[in-house]
């Protein structure tokens, strides 16, 4: 037969009874049950598809996983055998609607604001145009709804719809084209981190987010003025520089350079060492980065390390009390006692070297011969020749005078021995403690009292400011107790205040000549004429003037290395002189009074 044959236009059921009938299997059993069988476990296997993209791609993505999953029962379709009954047809067809509404159905779950209509007209095919009149009447093609439509995101797909009004699908030319869609990108699976940012996780769970329009670079102008101000702030820090290059190349003339470098040596900081002092001797190469090695590198376990099994004890320290306790001095005896505890030692010494004569250890002395008994130590040369004895006994006076006075000299302490000598003793004294005071002098405008105060202060090791200020004048002093007591003494009650310097050739003091006797004397050394810096001269009463002891004790160091004069006019300038931690002693003084003052 040829393969062109024409194929069969009967009715389909001698057809199906054919089929039937050339189906049958040796045993007698039909084969339509087998074929059902497998028909329903496609349409099984089709709506779980269904289910599995519908829940990945979301309800946006529905309706064409439906379309996709919808033809995949069709292999078993086309490969059932021609002996299929219509009726086996009709229940596949009838499955495959059955699918494509539970699909539907399942979409429209997902979001409700979907409407039935549009989901069926997505499924449904179109219809073909239609020609002629009426109501299946074709549209015009301006009126036709072609546009495409913009993806949503999850965002919008939850919005309210909003409503639709009739209009002319021409006006559809004037609006402009919507960008195309974006082609998602499949993110790449990553390890569960739970240090991951909260961006990447957002990313993880799928949702990309309603698209991002691009937004245009606008230009930038420049406000007028920019850089011209710009310009003068430049000009600003270096003028800066210069001032203050100026002021340090002008006091290191003056001298003040040291103060510059001590605050700058206060406020600029060490950076910190690569390995602390404790943990060096722990690390191989003396930084952190052997700790990155393992314990097993470092010093510990092994030969080099400063760990060991003996107990090293420190050095016993002397607690600081210790210093200020009183040392047992010898007993002081009288000048009778004294000499005869002279005569006592030298006796002992006496015969100690006369011992050494008889045993011959040491050679005798020379007779100490002189004018007045040579007669009885020189007997016989005395009398053949007594002008050649005298002289000899007067060169020997001479040499044993020379030779007591070159012992005395070679005992006799230098200048520098002499000085070191006494900076031995204050050092002494200073390591027992250090002390300050602070004294309040209501005028100290008197050269002659200024003199005392500054230079008992540099005699006695003592350091700190004078400041002299229009209301009052303030002295802080600090140093060893014992200097420290003489000095108070000083300012308390050895200087009169209220006496002025002695005259000096008629220039800085003035006299007045009103009242005579005692009275008269006393007012005239209670007013003194001060020159000031531009020459004037204004007279200032020391009939009133008076030092107070404001405050003493005991510090940890000292605040200052030498003593020096300052004069503050503002009280800004003494607390700046005094710093920070001495700043509230001119408070002190200046709101210190008297006790007669308070009683009244």
């Amino acid at each position: 037969m040829s393969d062109r044959k024409r194929a069969f236009e009967g009715n389909g059921d001698s057809n199906v009874s054919k089929r039937l009938k050339s189906a049958q299997t040796p045993n007698g059993s039909s084969s339509t049950p087998a074929l059902s069988a497998e028909v329903l476990i496609a349409q099984k296997k089709a709506e779980i598809a269904a289910k599995i993209a519908a829940m990945k791609k979301g309800a946006s993505s529905a309706a064409s996983a439906a379309a996709a999953s919808t033809p995949s029962p069709a292999p078993p379709a086309t490969g059932t055998p021609p002996s299929v009954s219509d009726d086996l047809a009709r229940r596949v067809a009838e499955a495959k609607r059955r699918v494509a509404e539970a699909q539907s159905k399942l979409a429209v779950k997902d979001n409700p604001y979907m409407s039935m209509p549009q989901t069926g007209k997505k499924n449904r095919p179109p219809e073909p145009a239609q020609q002629g009149a009426g109501l299946k009447m074709a549209a015009h093609p301006l009126l036709l709804d072609n546009t495409p439509t913009a993806p949503q995101s999850k965002k919008d797909r939850y919005k309210p719809m909003q409503p639709k009004f009739a209009s002319i699908k021409a006006n559809v030319r004037n609006v402009p084209t919507p960008p195309p869609a974006p082609t998602p990108v499949i993110p790449i699976e990553s390890k569960a981190n739970p240090y991951a940012s909260a961006a990447s996780a957002a990313q993880d769970s799928g949702f990309e987010g309603a698209p991002k329009e691009r937004v245009g670079r606008n230009f930038r102008f420049n406000p007028k003025g920019k850089y011209v101000q710009i310009a003068n702030q430049v000009r600003q820090e270096a003028q800066l520089e210069q001032l203050k290059q100026r002021i340090a190349e002008s006091a290191r003339k003056a001298g003040l350079d040291t103060e510059f470098e001590t605050l700058e040596k206060n406020i600029r900081r060490e950076p910190p060492p690569a390995a602390e002092w404790w943990d060096a001797a722990l690390l191989p190469n003396k930084t952190y980065e052997d700790l990155e090695l393992g314990m097993s590198a470092l010093n510990i376990r092994n030969a080099n390390s400063p760990i060991t099994i003996y107990v090293q004890h420190p050095i016993p320290i002397p607690a600081p009390g210790d210093k200020n306790k009183l040392t047992m001095k010898p007993l002081k005896l009288t000048k009778k006692e004294q000499k005869k505890m002279r005569k006592q030692r030298r006796q002992a010494e006496l015969q100690d070297k006369r011992d050494r004569i008889r045993m011959g250890l040491i050679p005798p002395d020379a007779p100490k011969v002189r004018l007045a008994n040579l007669m009885k130590v020189l007997t016989s040369d005395a009398v053949q020749d007594p002008t050649r004895v005298e002289a000899r006994v007067r060169r020997e006076v001479a040499m044993r005078r020379h030779q007591h006075e070159k012992m005395n000299a070679e005992r006799k302490l230098t200048d520098d021995q002499r000085k070191e000598k006494v900076e031995t003793k204050k050092a002494e004294e200073e390591k027992k403690g250090i002390y300050g005071a602070v004294f309040k002098v209501k005028t100290l405008s008197d050269p002659a009292h200024r003199f005392k105060v500054r230079k008992n202060a540099e005699q006695m090791s003592l350091t700190g400011v004078c400041i002299f200020n229009p209301a009052f004048s303030m002295v802080y002093v600090e140093g060893a107790t014992k200097f420290l007591r003489q000095y108070k003494r000083l300012m308390l009650h050895r200087i009169a205040w209220t006496e002025a310097a002695r005259e000096r050739g008629g220039e800085d003091v003035e006299i007045d000549e009103g009242e005579e006797g005692e009275g008269g004397t006393s007012q005239s050394r209670a007013k003194v004429a001060v020159s000031g810096d531009n020459g004037e001269e204004g007279a200032v009463s020391l009939e009133d003037n008076q030092c107070w002891l404001i405050w003493e004790g005991q510090l940890r160091d000292r605040a200052f290395s030498n003593f020096k004069p300052k004069s503050c006019p503002t009280d800004g300038a003494a607390k700046e002189v005094l710093g920070q931690k001495l700043a509230g002693y001119w408070d002190q003084a200046k709101n210190w009074k008297p006790e007669e003052e308070e009683l009244f």
